[in-house]
């Protein structure tokens, strides 16, 4: 029967949010060493805003997870799982703490090094309050659980949405990345947010000038990469009807530059916020220019390329060509220009979405 709920709920859930774990491993696993880890951990317990952080990360993390358990019992290849309502508490949460286990080792394994760092700075009483919110969070995630095993199941689910009825085209691949891709979009924003406040704390800091800012929009255009390859593969896959319905260029730029704009909203609003002076009002300009350009370039490159493995090898010798121009000093206008010339190719056909 275990094996039965780790094939059912867990790999499943793992497989429908790859490219969010592929992306924490590689910014956490691969770019970052245990001592960087062991000092943010540090920092974390120290500071009562970074710990309850954190707990809200987890929490987050934890409600993605369990929306995903449920829209599974809600389809109705999964109606033998509702049999299960038969169990009681205590046999539904022994049956299901493997699994639960398995779908939190993220964040019980960076609990672990909290426990770990914690023990060495004598923080007990956070380590408690750690542990307490994790055993929380698994009652509560079992008893939901119960309660929605225990209702009849239904017929047939219809969504609408609670504010936004008539939803425009420009808003729905927002909505698909809230419906289907929630981690994804939550790792993107935290991990490029995190990046943008390091450049920042180094910059003002002295010792660099204006090209670190724009090396550092270059890297937080690149952690968005998966979302341009989702929004990409929405657009083909989905959306492959709309092909049919031939659209003049200025609405297409109207419609791609909607979702882009407001997905990078957080990365503009930190801008405005850390360089938004008086004395800086050109050059904030020029980078908030830059760092859309960016963003729409990469999308641009991914939709001319067709192909996901394509899109990844020439995104490599882009990178390092975008770094050249930045470090030589090229005025970010330039770059941005050149930005976006795979983006306004890529949307040149009537018959595209």
């Amino acid at each position: 029967m275990n094996e039965l709920f780790f094939k059912t709920f867990v790999i499943t859930f793992y497989r429908a949010f790859l490219g969010f774990f592929i992306l924490v491993i590689l910014v956490f696993g691969v770019f970052m060493e245990m001592k960087q880890h062991l000092m943010i951990a540090e920092r974390l317990l120290q500071n009562s805003t970074g710990f309850y952080t954190i707990l809200l990360i987890f929490l987050g993390y934890t409600l993605a997870q369990k929306r995903f358990q449920i829209r599974l019992l809600n389809d109705k290849h999964y109606r033998i799982f509702h049999q299960l309502g038969f169990f009681t508490w205590p046999q539904l949460g022994r049956n299901f703490l493997p699994v639960w286990l398995a779908n939190h080792a993220l964040i019980l394994a960076y609990s672990v090094l909290l426990t770990y760092v914690g023990i060495r700075i004598h923080t007990g009483g956070k380590l408690g309050v750690l542990w307490l919110f994790l055993i929380g969070i698994f009652l509560a995630d079992i008893s939901i659980l119960y309660f929605k095993l225990n209702k009849p199941f239904p017929e047939s689910t219809r969504v609408r949405p609670a504010i936004f009825r008539n939803l425009s085209f420009e808003f729905w691949f927002l909505m698909h990345l809230r419906e289907n891709r929630t981690l994804l979009i939550l790792a993107v924003k935290i991990i490029s947010i995190f990046l943008l406040n390091g450049f920042f704390y180094f910059y003002f800091g002295g010792g660099y000038d204006q090209r670190w800012l724009e090396f550092g929009l270059l890297c937080a255009a690149y952690v968005h990469f998966p979302i341009w390859l989702e929004k990409d593969g929405f657009e083909s896959e989905q959306l492959s009807y709309f092909r049919n319905m031939p659209m003049s260029y200025s609405r297409k730029l109207w419609q791609h530059a909607v979702p882009i704009l407001l997905i990078l909203f957080p990365e503009l609003t930190l801008l405005v916020f850390k360089v938004g002076t008086l004395e800086n009002i050109a050059d904030l300009f020029f980078l908030l220019i830059l760092l859309i350009a960016m963003n729409m370039g990469i999308y641009g490159l991914i939709k001319w390329r067709n192909e996901q493995e394509k899109a990844l090898k020439l995104g490599y010798l882009v990178f390092f060509f975008l770094f050249l121009l930045v470090i030589f000093g090229i005025h970010p206008l330039i770059i941005s220009a050149v930005c976006l010339i795979p983006f306004l190719v890529s949307v040149r056909s009537r018959y595209s979405v």
